[in-house]
């Protein structure tokens, strides 16, 4: 009974949602300062036919951080253990995992804890955002460092600003606002952790690692995840397929969700 107790505390903590029907199931995974809310436009297409999971993040949305080890997410390896345990609370098998920024890395290293993961597609993903010798990351480590400094300084300013650019359109200021309200919702020490395990990561040296078919899908234009970055993804995870998606910004699924959906349902019937 306790065993059953403590999944049921893991699932709730995460305020975990379980909808559709079908044998396999799909678990939508969020970024960095969000909460599940942002795959909404996309992952309700597919419960007619499979099992739809989603949750916040330790310190995102309507996660209960209470009585958590902060440190145990210090780097993207709590994040991922979080998956796997959810994964094996369930007991899910064969899961299409779609994730989100950062969540993309989280998915590759659940992969090499668990065995319940049969396939992953990115979105927006990078393994590394800094720019080191012939690597483009996007930022320098200076960049960086401002931003997480911007980020204890001014938060509300440090929001709207990464909220503008991250969406990238005017036109549809309200998509901004939306992630704005994300990241106010978030636990603030966590979301600190969260955003120095995202922006100083590098795990260019897993992806070699993975034997679970990815998907890569990436903007075609991204403030945050340059197409070096997207590429260097896909070409160095064996039998990964990289596809340029027309939507710009670092949130498809929210500006271009048809494209999204079509693109992830493609990659599932072949799967």
């Amino acid at each position: 009974m306790a065993h059953a107790s403590d999944q049921s505390s893991l699932l709730s903590d995460h305020a975990l949602t379980d909808t559709g029907r079908g044998e396999r199931a799909l678990v939508f995974l969020h970024g960095f300062g969000a909460d599940q809310s942002v795959w909404r436009l996309v992952a309700p297409r597919f419960a007619d036919r499979h099992r739809v999971i989603a949750y916040d993040h330790m310190g995102c949305g309507r996660s209960n951080a209470h009585g958590r080890d902060a440190a145990r997410y210090g780097d993207l390896g709590g994040y991922a253990a979080d998956l796997a345990a959810i994964l094996d609370a369930l007991d899910l098998r064969d899961v299409l995992v779609v994730a989100h920024s950062v969540a993309g890395m989280m998915a590759l290293l659940a992969a090499r804890r668990t065995d319940r993961i049969g396939g992953i597609a990115m979105v927006g993903t990078s393994p590394c955002y800094i720019d080191q010798g012939g690597y483009v990351g996007g930022f320098s480590r200076a960049d960086v460092e401002e931003l997480l400094s911007m980020m204890e300084l001014d938060f509300q300013g440090w929001a709207r600003n990464v909220a503008d650019v991250a969406i990238a359109d005017p036109g549809r200021p309200e998509l901004a606002q939306e992630l704005v309200y994300s990241f106010s919702r978030a636990n603030p020490e966590l979301l600190r952790r969260f955003a120095r395990a995202t922006f100083l990561c590098d795990y260019r040296r897993d992806l070699a690692a993975c034997t679970t078919p990815v998907l890569a899908l990436q903007a075609s234009a991204d403030a945050l995840v340059p197409a070096e970055a997207a590429a260097y993804l896909a070409d160095h995870i064996p039998g990964a397929r990289l596809h340029t998606l027309k939507a710009r910004g670092h949130y498809p699924q929210l500006s271009a969700p048809d494209e999204v959906f079509q693109e992830v349902q493609t990659f599932l019937e072949a799967a």
